[in-house]
């Protein structure tokens, strides 16, 4: 019997506010001009938000400014759901910036394809069709949180921006038992328990079936007793309001979730000639291919940059198989190096393209949608 636990963070958490902001920056100075170098952190506390890094985009004059910025940051709080019965409204914000904006030199321009940090990036696939080849509970715990962000947008005044998802299920015969579900979902002062549980209950129960559906045998099974909905009390106050938050912090629910070991950078609010966005990338999809190729239990893989690296110095896979015993997947069955490359990888992967839907791709699921 394996257990399995992983939790998906809304996009109305603090974390993931802050997470949003970098990406829609990321996204706006790439749109304007594929090769733009970007490179920001945000963090976000009570009605401030603090945005710093490195811009530089455009020829004469730099692709963003700090205008754009801040209408970026007030938009993202107004997707999220703050603004009018949640706390703090996206007029009402008081952004701090200090980040610097600058055209994109012809110097650096030419070296966009070269790697500008050192970096370790995994790349992961199991033998799971059915939740995308991705760990189970990582799965689990996004299709719920979406479909639970989805509904309670439909209800704003009820329920929060803020909330978290925390799956924690065994495994055996191929079928899965709860141990766990835990929702803690910010709501309205005048909205008690009674009347959340009878709210929430059939959207879970409706995600869970969907998961059966596909194939997840028992996971639509869950006792009552093993759903814990706020199990502090009342949450009242959420967001921003009542917790600090800062971009990057939520590495592992951006890639795999905390079964499988990760790299060494995060993605949120970095350009996609960055290895550790790129890479992230192309690692997965080798992952993919060898898994599909060779079969197996999962496959693992690792990439490693260094700087003024075209391509990853160390490319190493492994393979685990139905016993969970490794396997060095031997170099000569990895791709030759040019398909490694950070031109590559941008261009095979459209990662510049605003077609790529970058920040679905990025935020709350990295891999979900491959």
């Amino acid at each position: 019997m394996k257990s399995h636990i992983a939790e998906y963070v809304s996009p109305g958490h603090p974390d993931r506010l802050a997470d949003r902001i970098v990406e829609s920056i990321v996204d706006t100075a790439v749109r304007r001009d594929h090769e733009a170098l970007v490179g920001n952190e945000c963090a976000v506390h009570t009605n401030h938000v603090f945005i710093d890094g490195r811009i530089a985009g455009g020829i004469h004059t730099c692709v963003l400014t700090y205008t754009e910025i801040e209408n970026i940051a007030r938009e993202v709080y107004r997707e999220a759901g703050y603004g009018e019965r949640w706390i703090h409204a996206p007029e009402t914000l008081k952004i701090i910036q200090n980040i610097c904006l600058e055209p994109l030199s012809e110097d650096e321009r030419a070296i966009r394809n070269l790697s500008d940090d050192q970096n370790v990036v995994t790349g992961y696939a199991c033998n799971h069709p059915e939740t995308n080849y991705l760990p189970p509970a990582h799965f689990i715990a996004n299709y719920i949180g979406r479909k639970v962000d989805a509904w309670r947008r439909t209800v704003p005044d009820k329920f929060g921006p803020d909330f978290k998802v925390l799956v924690h299920l065994s495994h055996t015969n191929d079928r899965y038992t709860w141990k766990r579900l835990t929702l803690s979902i910010q709501h309205s002062q005048d909205v008690y328990a009674t009347e959340s549980h009878e709210l929430v209950m059939p959207i879970v129960r409706a995600a869970l079936n969907d998961l059966e559906s596909r194939g997840l045998q028992g996971i639509a099974d869950l006792p009552l007793e093993r759903f814990i909905l706020n199990g502090m009390g009342d949450f009242i106050i959420g967001g921003p309001e009542g917790d600090n938050g800062l971009s990057g912090k939520k590495l592992a629910i951006d890639f795999y979730g905390p079964e499988i070991p990760i790299g060494g950078g995060a993605i949120c609010g970095k350009d996609p000639h960055k290895v550790d966005v790129a890479g992230a990338f192309r690692a997965r999809e080798l992952a993919l291919n060898l898994l599909k190729k060779r079969g197996g239990n999962a496959v693992t893989v690792r990439l490693g940059w260094t700087p003024g690296d075209a391509a990853p110095a160390m490319r190493e896979a492994e393979m685990t198989d139905s016993l969970g015993l490794p396997h060095a997947i031997p170099d000569t069955a990895l791709p030759p190096e040019d398909w490694f490359s950070i031109a590559s990888i941008v261009s095979d992967l459209g990662l510049t393209h605003t077609e790529f839907h970058r920040r679905d791709r990025v935020i709350n699921g990295y891999f979900f949608n491959n």
